[in-house]
């Protein structure tokens, strides 16, 4: 059973749509990073608990459906911290905690719990003495307070310190032994794919989960193992022929053999003939050949050759198991550095790639990752994508282009349909070329 469920959820408010089509299950020891603008993510985390209401699907909470009748009751399986989360500011930190504590009537370790949020040395403070970073770590353990199976985060490195982000990330591995499910809505890749390996990229365009490279790895491990099944069958078939004429050999030998002894005799009792011309002794040293050959069965007709399926040519006894081609591993994503982590995006999701000093950046959404290909050679994996080199520095993706602007008879620039509305240098050559792609 899923901790969280979400089944064609969306909420539209006239003919606008605040929460696009989405379809999520999260089970307990599990944590999903969802990478969307801050309203999107805002309105999302608020259905999820029932604050704010959907127009289609359900949200279920370990089973149970979330509706207006048992909110009360399902919200005390629900911890959450959002960005406009507000504290009592003339409690104390342990007595602000000490409260929720009370409302949710429950007795938490609270030692452990402000030690695991670093604010153990804060216990005493007011919660008016406290920096914004200590405020989102009090805001989280707020939100831990009654030990929910559902932990629900907004943002929670945004304009942190070093401090808190290191306490933060040493959390959530933690909460995922424990058993609990995470949700966390954040507008920065880099932060999302820090935090977990179950990474969503989720906009009016669509949800959709990001590839790791772990995956690439297992397609590259399985065709390895292809290759060695093919190349174990391949010295078995083999051993198979050889063993087989080996024994049709064996077979050739004693009727030879005894063909030999009734030729003798047959001539020692025959009369005496002409000789043999050199043409009809040519023809009778042939017929031990000949009779040899017929003793192996025609596979002229029910033979295949490896050519035919990836053997090298050489032909197969009727009979012998023919290992089956094996196509290769067609890898069409691109690969981007990320700290320590590779992550592969789809082609699609690109906006433009720009090269500098060397180095490839792929334009993606928000941010900008390093590339270890070349322009160049991305330039040719792309090109089937609808990519186009439009500057010697720049590749770009032409579904993204929204104008084409031209500043000088000698100045042009691509204007993306992008958050930020790019602006792309297009070369003076590169111009007609361009004018004839588009059909302008």
């Amino acid at each position: 059973m899923s901790a969280l469920q979400l089944r064609h959820v969306q909420k539209t408010s006239g003919s606008t749509v605040l929460i696009p089509h989405i379809n999520l299950e999260v089970s307990a020891g599990q944590c999903v990073a969802i990478q969307c603008n801050h309203e999107l993510g805002h309105q999302l985390l608020l259905a999820m608990i029932g604050q704010t209401p959907i127009s289609e699907g359900s949200i279920r909470i370990q089973g149970e459906a979330l509706t207006p009748e048992h909110t009360r009751n399902i919200r005390g399986k629900i911890g959450i911290q959002l960005l406009s989360d507000t504290a009592y500011e003339r409690l104390k930190v342990r007595e602000f905690l000490h409260f929720y504590a009370r409302l949710y009537e429950t007795k938490p370790d609270m030692e452990l719990l402000m030690q695991r949020l670093g604010l153990a040395e804060k216990q005493n403070s007011r919660v008016l003495q406290l920096t914004p970073s200590e405020l989102r770590r009090l805001s989280i353990a707020r939100a831990l307070v009654h030990n929910p199976p559902v932990l629900l985060m907004e943002d929670p490195e945004q304009n942190v310190d070093l401090e808190t982000s290191y306490i933060i990330l040493n959390l959530i591995p933690a909460l995922i032994e424990e058993g609990k499910a995470i949700v966390i809505t954040t507008m920065v890749l880099e932060q999302a794919i820090s935090m977990t390996n179950d990474v969503y990229l989720y906009s009016h365009a669509g949800f959709k989960k990001l590839e790791t490279a772990e995956e690439e790895l297992d397609l590259l491990s399985d065709r390895d193992e292809n290759q060695k099944t093919f190349h174990s069958i391949e010295v078995e078939d083999q051993e198979s022929i050889n063993t087989a004429a080996d024994s049709r050999i064996e077979n050739i030998m004693p009727a030879e053999a005894a063909a030999e002894t009734v030729i003798q005799e047959t001539e020692a009792q025959a009369p005496l003939t002409a000789p043999k011309t050199a043409t009809e002794t040519e023809s009778a040293e042939a017929k031990p050949k000949s009779a040899e050959l017929s003793a192996f069965p025609d596979h002229s007709q029910s033979s295949e050759t490896f050519d035919e399926a990836g053997t090298g040519g050489q032909s197969v006894p009727a009979g012998a198991q023919v290992p089956a081609f094996v196509q290769p591993v067609r890898f069409e994503k691109i690969p981007a550095k990320v700290g320590d982590k590779l992550i592969l995006f789809d082609p699609t999701e690109i906006d433009y790639i720009e090269s500098h000093e060397g180095v490839a950046n792929l334009h993606v959404l928000q941010g900008i990752y390093a590339c270890s290909m070349s322009l160049s050679d991305l330039e040719g994996r792309l090109k089937g994508f609808g990519f186009y080199r439009c500057h010697r520095s720049y590749l770009v993706n032409l579904q993204k282009v929204r104008e084409v602007i031209t500043w000088t008879r000698n100045s042009y620039s691509l204007i993306l349909d992008d958050h930020s509305k790019s602006s792309i240098p297009l070369s003076k050559g590169k111009y007609d070329e361009l004018k004839k792609i588009i059909g302008i």
